[in-house]
């Protein structure tokens, strides 16, 4: 196998693209403060799962409801994405080795080797290292069961999300049911 001259050129070999790949991970604190963000960004759960303010939907209100609920409660649907997944991890292990030997991949096509890569009479360009991982990736994923696994995981996180957003009121429309129904102030509906 030989490498493009910018991979040669390297003198540490193996250790200088460890340290590449190292460098370009996110640091615990990174990961953090974004799993932070994105919960701190979410909006309330007794307000996401009050029943009393979901309902059928109208068809003339359903766009409607789609695009507000969608921008109003995507951080609890990432939330609910990650918690699954979360979930999906520890009940399915061999999903994580999948995971692992597709970024392995990867890493040796784009990190070790960022230029073109010559194996025998065969010269893989950065479109053909694309489609060779691709094509390796649906290999790993079909044999592991991970494909399967996580196609699943976003079905069944669309379907709930998609539920939510099409039966939950949305955040500015007015409850005229609950707000002329016997209050504690005294005013009644003309």
């Amino acid at each position: 196998v030989r490498m493009g001259s910018a991979a040669q050129s390297s003198g540490g070999g193996g250790a200088d693209a460890l340290n590449s790949v190292l460098a370009r991970l996110p640091s615990s604190e990174d990961v953090k403060g974004k799993a932070l963000n994105v919960l701190s960004h979410s909006r309330p759960w007794a307000e996401f799962a009050n029943s009393s303010q979901m309902n059928v939907p109208p068809v003339s209100e359903i766009r409607d409801r789609l695009e507000q609920n969608s921008q109003y409660y995507c951080y609890n649907y990432a939330v609910i994405l990650f918690a699954l997944t979360f979930v999906t991890v520890l009940v399915s292990p061999l999903s994580i080795l999948g995971i692992v030997v597709i970024m392995a991949a990867y890493t040796f096509l784009y990190i070790m080797h960022p230029d073109r890569i010559s194996v025998g009479k065969f010269h893989l360009d950065q479109r053909t290292k694309g489609v060779a991982l691709v094509l390796f990736a649906l290999l790993v994923l079909w044999l592991t069961g991970a494909g399967s696994t996580f196609i699943t995981l976003l079905c069944v996180v669309s379907c709930i999300s998609v539920i939510h957003m099409l039966i939950r009121k949305p955040p500015g429309e007015a409850d005229f049911d609950t707000a002329y129904s016997g209050g504690s102030s005294g005013a009644t509906a003309v």
